[in-house]
């Protein structure tokens, strides 16, 4: 190799690693490549990607989403023995050979996504300039998410990376919860984010702020209102995660036990909390 062009092994070599960055390595020179594994949370699906097939084979790194560990694992180091043999990719490039019965489709990835899920090729590559396919799988009558008759029941298993996909809710979920800005990068609640809550039309508008909160004991739910007392034509329902996203104080209440309520003077006043009296129910 030229020195005035180390490989990004040679280069990573000569800095201080931790022990995961050195087992990537590792697998890179041993196999040409290694798979980095993310497991499911109960918001996204996990999802698993090769990291070096950019480098040692000038090949798109591969990514998939929603199987289990081992079995995405055997489906990434296929695909990438395939391009090791001479399989060149293309957007829509069909295999049979990963998964029995099925065919899988390859497809090349917003670049926008490679910081959100793929921190560790792009630390291996230097930057987010490397091409990333998805191996896309079909349902079990080998129809895909883009097709009419595709079942839907499937549809949250895989999030979609590529542009111009069929937009789901469970897209907008992993695309969330890989964002530091939104609440779902962190959920601290231990009510799921999809979870419906009465809220007033003016929080939601943002003419009133939340200063008033209660985790009611006779069913869990919550409620979310402002200073003015509310009334019936004025509550609204929405996922919970939309009322943290436009506060992120509200995470102060995530352990608020059932039956309790707080309060606060205004949006940078500390909560006060108290046991829920019986005619504190505003919904």
């Amino acid at each position: 190799m030229n020195a005035d062009h180390p490989t990004r092994i040679e280069i990573l070599r000569q800095t201080e690693l931790e022990t995961t960055d050195k087992k990537v390595l590792e697998d890179i020179e041993r196999f040409g490549w290694s798979v980095m594994q993310v497991t499911s949370d109960r918001i996204t699906p996990g999802w698993s990607y090769t990291i070096g097939l950019h480098e040692t084979l000038k090949q798109p790194e591969l990514i998939v989403l929603g199987l289990q560990g081992d079995l995405a694992h055997s489906v990434l180091n296929e695909a990438a023995t395939q391009l090791k043999n001479g399989l060149r990719l293309e957007d829509g490039h069909r295999v049979r050979e990963l998964l029995a019965n099925v065919e899988c489709e390859f497809k090349r990835i917003e670049q926008r996504w490679l910081s959100q899920v793929m921190g560790f090729a792009t630390w291996f590559n230097g930057n987010e300039e490397f091409p990333v396919f998805q191996i896309v799988y079909p349902d079990l009558e080998n129809r895909f998410p883009w097709e009419e008759s595709f079942d839907q029941t499937w549809r949250d298993r895989q999030p979609l990376l590529f542009p111009h996909s069929p937009l789901s809710p469970a897209d907008k979920d992993f695309w969330a919860a890989n964002d530091p800005a939104s609440s779902l990068y962190n959920w601290k609640f231990s009510d799921p984010p999809h979870t419906r809550i009465f809220t007033t039309k003016r929080v939601i508008s943002g003419e009133d702020p939340v200063t008033r909160v209660f985790h009611d004991a006779d069913d869990g739910a919550w409620q979310f209102h402002g200073p003015q007392k509310s009334n019936k034509e004025d509550v609204a329902i929405v996922c919970f995660h939309h009322i943290v996203d436009k506060d992120s104080t509200i995470n102060q209440l995530a352990d608020l036990e059932v039956g309790w309520c707080a309060w606060r003077e205004n949006t940078s006043s500390a909560w006060i909390r108290e046991p829920q009296s019986p005619d504190s129910d505003e919904e």
